[in-house]
């Protein structure tokens, strides 16, 4: 059971993450074809082994492995998701430079979050309520947040995250699309469940797998 992320959980975090995706793929096909083009389940797959690729330890410094997977996962897996999930792993990345820090304990990852989630709205104005990741993101940061006030420990505080998360993902089923693909069918977007919002679901809750470990 781990207390911090460091450097050296880089490369098997995001193996990790990419195993969780791999074993959601369908799920997350199928949900993305419901209201998109079905192309979100190739494109995490994509992107997280660019991840994998990426420098990792030998980029030198958590910041600079979060920088470089970021771009990486844009550039396999260009697309908007790709762009959305860029823009939130730099500015976590920021948080890891700005502070110089070496490892990410529970109040980092906090700061962490909350700085992805500023980026992401920044980017694309997406509200919670709107279908779309961050529905799943910001529950699962609130949680975060609620346990480190608490005194939670990190593997606690990311089980909590996970669950609120997927109960975040699930909240947006009878909701209707407002952004992207999703926006353009409209009232047929209604019980489904946001495909993006999925995707962070399942990986809070391979974050909490691995912490857990």
């Amino acid at each position: 059971m781990k207390q911090s992320l460091t450097l050296a959980d880089f490369q098997p975090l995001a193996t990790k993450l990419a195993a969780g995706l791999a074993a959601a793929h369908d799920e997350i096909t199928a949900l993305d074809a419901a209201t998109g083009d079905g192309d979100l389940g190739v494109t995490c797959r994509l992107g997280l082994q660019a991840v994998i690729e990426s420098p990792g330890e030998a980029a030198g410094s958590l910041a600079d492995a979060l920088l470089k997977a970021g771009m990486a996962f844009n550039s396999a897996g260009a697309s908007t998701f790709g762009a959305l999930v860029a823009t939130a792993v730099m500015r976590a990345a920021k948080v890891a430079k700005d502070g110089g820090l070496a490892e990410w304990d529970l109040a980092a990852i906090v700061a962490a979050g909350e700085a992805a989630i500023a980026g992401l709205q920044q980017r694309g104005g997406a509200q919670q309520g709107d279908k779309t990741l961050v529905d799943a993101l910001i529950p699962a940061v609130g949680a975060l947040k609620e346990a480190e006030a608490g005194g939670a420990s990190l593997a606690d505080a990311c089980a909590a995250a996970a669950e609120a998360a997927q109960a975040g993902a699930e909240s947006t089923t009878p909701l209707q699309g407002k952004f992207g693909r999703s926006a353009w069918f409209q009232e047929r977007s209604i019980g489904v469940q946001d495909a993006g919002a999925t995707v962070v679901a399942v990986v809070v809750r391979a974050v909490a797998d691995y912490v857990n470990e």
